[in-house]
């Protein structure tokens, strides 16, 4: 069997969370400070990435290179294919690479293409809740508004106050003509865009000692800045 750090260092964090769950010993501080790089990806946070790459450097550096994930970063914003393809088999980074491929391709109307790479990205991070709003939006641009509804319920399962799902649920539901429905979450849309990001509500990381004063717990519950 592998060992918790084997399964840390390939990209599989739930794995090795379960097992520290259920009591084996491991790495808790750096599974959960990079459980937060990996929230702070799925919303494209790249500063608050970048904020945590400088405090907690040396518990993400025992797994990955602190100076590939800020080159990642870059590629990303650069928006540029030949930049971010390099990173798109990294078992840490590559749900979010494959995510921005997706977005180039939107933009220039590869819809098969994009729709590709964001089953992709949740290949790799069934998680990555951004990636599959995209799905839902191309969904919801080809008429499929049944399809797009449940895939944007399921994103706000995992993550509640997700403004963007919300902003296109309440559009998805008023295509059908359920105009309460489609009110509630264009407001519930517009009101979480005027507050700081918030990460996902997630239990803390077992075994993990805590964060510096003045910062959430790592992998805890979700906290506005």
């Amino acid at each position: 069997m592998e060992g918790l750090g084997e399964l840390i260092r390939s990209g599989r964090y739930d794995e090795a969370r379960k097992r520290l769950l259920l009591g084996e010993e491991g790495d808790a501080d750096g599974l959960a400070a990079l459980l937060e790089l990996r929230d702070w990806l799925r919303l494209k946070e790249y500063g608050e990435a970048r904020r945590l790459l400088r405090q907690e450097a040396e518990l993400i550096g025992a797994y990955l290179d602190p100076g590939r994930v800020q080159e990642a970063l870059q590629a990303f914003e650069t928006e540029e294919e030949a930049r971010i393809r390099p990173y798109t088999g990294d078992p840490h980074l590559g749900a979010e690479a494959w995510t921005a491929l997706g977005l180039l391709w939107v933009r220039a109307g590869r819809r098969e293409e994009a729709c590709q790479a964001f089953e992709e990205a949740l290949r790799r991070d069934p998680g990555h809740f951004r990636a599959k709003t995209n799905l839902a939006n191309l969904a919801l641009e080809a008429g499929q508004t049944d399809t797009a509804i449940a895939l944007y319920q399921e994103v706000l399962k995992q993550h509640p106050d997700y403004p963007l799902a919300h902003h296109n649920l309440g559009a998805a539901y008023r295509k059908k003509g359920q105009i309460d429905k489609a009110v509630y979450h264009l407001k519930r849309g517009q009101r979480l865009q005027m507050q700081p990001p918030a990460r996902p509500p997630r239990p803390p990381v077992p075994g993990s000692v805590g964060p510096p004063e003045g910062r959430p717990w790592l992998g805890g519950w979700a906290r506005r800045w």
